[in-house]
């Protein structure tokens, strides 16, 4: 679908970053060649960093390893180089043809507009330097004011598709916004793949998958294990959301992929071979290359194993927030299921719905407790870190995946200011345009 709208069509003329495919030799890499036999499809790197992602997969003999074929950029990473993306350009010309383009506007309206170029330079330049000869996945994430705008979400997202034809477009899951698995739905039917982010639990993945039959969904396993204090909460996590997920492709025919995503050790890779995809810092891919422990062929699939009775969660902690609301990260009630199905094949509710009436539903079938709308005290209390407060009011009032997916947009949200000042101030954006908040 071609988006005739002056301000999607001034985006997408400035956001196409012009570069030429630059030529280059792959080459295969045992340890990520063992990832792929175990039944992994896709390995990402986590950066919006160019640059940092030449350092890590390409080879001392200038090759690029085949088997890294994309990468993701949110909020923080996106953060790092928006500098040199908007020095690099013409950030003052861009919001002034933006400007010009819907008439009066004020900059927070058109901060999502002027962040959806930046991302397009970002994941043109990188399409750029590592496509050539082989398919590049790279996903860019939508300025988090969207959530509340869905309209406009959607634009955006085309938008970006058309910038970058490789690219997926991040949705993050919000709580307070059940919309967003609409958007992501409006999405997809379009054929612009999503990548459904800020999720943390299988019932969440599920969800994703059933409602929005989202191309890829995530879960941050990283953070569950911090949160925790825990050796593999978040590799269990992640492989009952990959058993979930697949029963859904094998059972109800949705396509939808599970990203292992916030790896913050490299032995992740060992202890969940053959998960469909994994987004990796590229600091730890780095390190998994250079270990020495284990060795390509000590590489199996995992796809069947449990860490159930071995989670090493923190006493202290287990004993706070009580095992059964843990283990709510991992299990999908067969009623949910059922529910989601009788959704799933209600279109008419679906094609007529908006986020008010979406949270109705699931809460008339017992699951509204997934969405949570957090008052001032709870966002004061969110904007403390990305992490539970295991003493907080939130702990036992919301489940911990609705709890962590508010925690993660929070921090994504204090990344999208930073970055809408360093848009504005290198744009010269007048004294009466405010960065967004």
């Amino acid at each position: 679908m071609t988006e005739q709208h002056p301000l999607a069509e001034t985006a997408v003329r400035l956001g196409r970053a012009g570069n030429d495919l630059a030529s280059s030799r792959l080459a295969e890499t045992p340890l990520f060649q063992a990832m792929l036999q175990a039944g992994t499809r896709h390995i990402y790197a986590d950066t919006a960093d160019v640059e940092e992602l030449r350092s890590t997969i390409g080879t001392d003999d200038d090759a690029i390893r085949a088997e890294v074929d994309g990468n993701t950029a949110n909020q923080p990473l996106v953060h790092r180089v928006v500098d040199r993306i908007l020095e690099a350009g013409d950030a003052e010309g861009w919001l002034e043809a933006l400007e010009e383009a819907p008439g009066e506007a004020s900059f927070e309206e058109l901060a999502p507009w002027l962040y959806a170029v930046v991302c397009g330079r970002v994941g043109g330049g990188i399409v750029a330097a590592y496509a050539a000869g082989r398919p590049w996945e790279v996903s860019l994430q939508l300025h988090m004011a969207l959530s509340h705008r869905p309209d406009e979400a959607r634009r955006v997202g085309r938008a970006i598709r058309r910038m970058v034809p490789q690219a997926f477009v991040k949705v993050p899951f919000r709580p307070d916004e059940p919309s967003a698995f609409l958007i992501a739905r409006d999405l997809e039917r379009e054929g612009i793949p999503v990548n459904f982010t800020s999720t943390f639990s299988a019932r969440q993945a599920v969800a994703a998958a059933m409602v929005s039959d989202v191309t890829r969904t995530n879960i941050f396993m990283g953070r569950l294990n911090q949160g925790f204090d825990a050796d593999l909460l978040g590799e269990h996590v992640d492989l009952e959301a990959q058993r979930a997920v697949a029963r859904r492709r094998n059972d109800d025919g949705v396509k939808t992929q599970l990203i292992v995503a916030s790896v913050h050790d490299w032995r992740t890779f060992v202890h969940t071979a053959g998960c469909d995809v994994y987004t990796v810092p590229c600091e730890v891919l780095s390190n998994f290359l250079q270990q020495g422990e284990v060795a390509p062929e000590d590489i199996t699939s995992q796809l069947e194993t449990s860490y159930e009775d071995r989670l090493g969660i923190d006493a202290a902690a287990s004993d706070k927030v009580g095992m059964d609301h843990i283990a709510r990260l991992w299990r999908v009630e067969p009623e949910l299921i059922e529910f989601l199905r009788e959704l799933r094949r209600d279109t008419a509710f679906l094609d007529d719905a908006d986020g008010d009436a979406l949270f109705q539903r699931f809460d008339d079938a017992g699951f509204g407790d997934i969405f949570h709308a957090p008052d001032a005290r709870d966002r004061q209390e969110l904007d403390q870190g990305k992490l539970p407060d295991l003493d907080g009011r939130l702990i036992g009032r919301v489940p911990l995946d609705t709890h962590y997916s508010l925690l993660a947009n929070a921090d994504f949200e204090r990344y999208q200011a930073k970055i809408d000042e360093a848009m504005a101030k290198h744009a010269g954006a007048a004294a009466g345009h405010a960065a967004s908040s």
